[in-house]
């Protein structure tokens, strides 16, 4: 029996050698590729076109560099072919409206921008030219609505923004109730725009003019946006104005002359209310009277030496006759020192009206009723200021003295 033949050996053949060839290239091709994206990222948009002409993003980079050229067609068509391959790419997108309405197609601008602005809410440049559009339009909710998105991501577009808004209602009343319809919803920028209002020469009369269009939306003035503008109305001695607001809004209640004559522990919307004194040698504090809880007062401490005003606010009274009447019980103290209620005009500042406690008699264990006769005069007294003062102060001692149901009514 004869035996098989061996096997032949197997050559290598050519294309066994040429595979590592054909992974390096692949390998270098790779790397090309990978390179690519960072080149095209920082290249000028001319050599990004040409190192990489399919990509989506590269065309849209290189149609903003066209607009900003001013070669708005070439813009325009450079968008065109970005959107062909990302539809959804908001730079390009906001490019080819700015080439519509460059071309005066103004209809298919303005949607194409709004959809950019819809799609993306960090795209200032899209929001900046819907904002401008929607003003030439008279769209005031829409402009806003784009400004407010603008100034919640953009603190630094704010002062901006914020004199938009300002000039807006300032030449156009139309703008304020929708400018109010945006701060009823407690915007995240609402008090630093409030505030900035009182930096503006006609500030006070805008700032007036919210208060009143908040105050029967979601977001009426707080206490304290109201206390301010209440305050700058005072101090600049805009009485009218301040009365009128006052007695639109009704806060605080205009039901009595004189607010909160209980001294009960609540909020005060100043210079409406009570402004106690602070200082060394004295303590002003509502509290309960603690012979007859159920009874809040004004109680004073007082060393009998410092002479600033324990007690004061703001009322408006017409011309008139009015009866100040309250209570009052001395806890401890003798000597010189004494205390008076004043109503002092704020024009003119004269005392038309004081009712003295001088204290040369005992502690007092119940209370003591008290009144005076206040007339306001026909001029020069549109407003007045009730307040506690210390008179004959100097010589240190230690008194306690409570006040309460203090009012002012007027006489027939």
């Amino acid at each position: 029996m004869s035996e098989a033949p061996p096997p032949e050996a197997k050559t290598p053949g050519k294309a066994g050698g040429l595979w590592p060839v054909g992974l390096a290239v692949g390998l270098i091709w790779l790397g090309w590729q990978v390179a690519l994206v960072p080149l095209a990222a920082r290249a000028p948009s001319e050599h990004a076109i040409r190192l990489s002409p399919g990509s989506a993003e590269v065309l849209a980079r290189a149609a903003e560099g066209e607009m900003r050229a001013g070669d708005m067609e070439d813009a325009g068509y450079l968008a065109r072919l970005s959107l062909s391959r990302a539809p959804f790419d908001v730079e390009a997108l906001r490019v080819l409206a700015m080439a519509e309405a460059e071309a005066g197609r103004t209809v298919q601008a303005d949607e194409l921008m709004t959809l950019a602005g819809n799609w993306s809410l960090r795209d200032s440049a899209a929001h900046s030219w819907l904002i401008e559009s929607r003003l030439r339009q008279g769209n005031y909710a829409s402009a806003f609505a784009h400004a407010d998105t603008m100034v919640r991501r953009r603190a630094d577009l704010r002062p901006q923004v914020f004199n938009l808004f300002s000039t807006a209602i300032e030449t156009d009343p139309r703008a304020g109730p929708y400018l109010a319809s945006e701060l009823a919803d407690s915007p995240p920028w609402r008090s630093e725009y409030l505030q900035s209002l009182y930096r503006r020469p006609n500030g006070l009369q805008l700032l007036a003019g919210l208060a009143l269009g908040l105050e029967k939306t979601d977001g009426p003035f707080t206490s304290t946006e109201l206390q301010s503008l209440y305050q700058a109305l005072y101090q600049g001695r805009r009485i009218a104005g301040l009365q009128t607001i006052r007695e639109t809004l009704d806060r605080p209640s205009t039901a009595a002359i004189l607010v909160n004559g209980e001294f009960a522990d609540q909020e005060a919307i100043l210079p409406f209310g009570w402004q106690l004194g602070v200082g060394p040698g004295i303590s002003v504090g509502l509290l309960n009277d603690d012979r007859r809880p159920e009874l809040t007062a004004l109680r004073v401490i007082h060393d009998a030496r410092n002479a600033q005003e324990l007690a004061s606010q703001l009322v408006l009274m017409e011309p008139g006759t009015y009866r100040l009447s309250g209570r009052q019980r001395l806890e401890n103290g003798r000597g010189r020192t004494g205390f008076a209620w004043q109503v002092q005009c704020l024009e003119s500042s004269e005392i038309i009206s004081e009712v003295r406690f001088q204290l040369d008699m005992d502690a007092q264990a119940d209370w003591s009723s008290f009144q005076t006769r206040v007339v306001v005069p026909e001029q020069g007294c549109t407003a007045q200021i009730v307040k506690l003062v210390p008179i004959n102060t100097g010589r240190r001692t230690d008194i306690v003295i409570w006040f309460s149901q203090l009012a002012l009514e007027r006489i027939p």
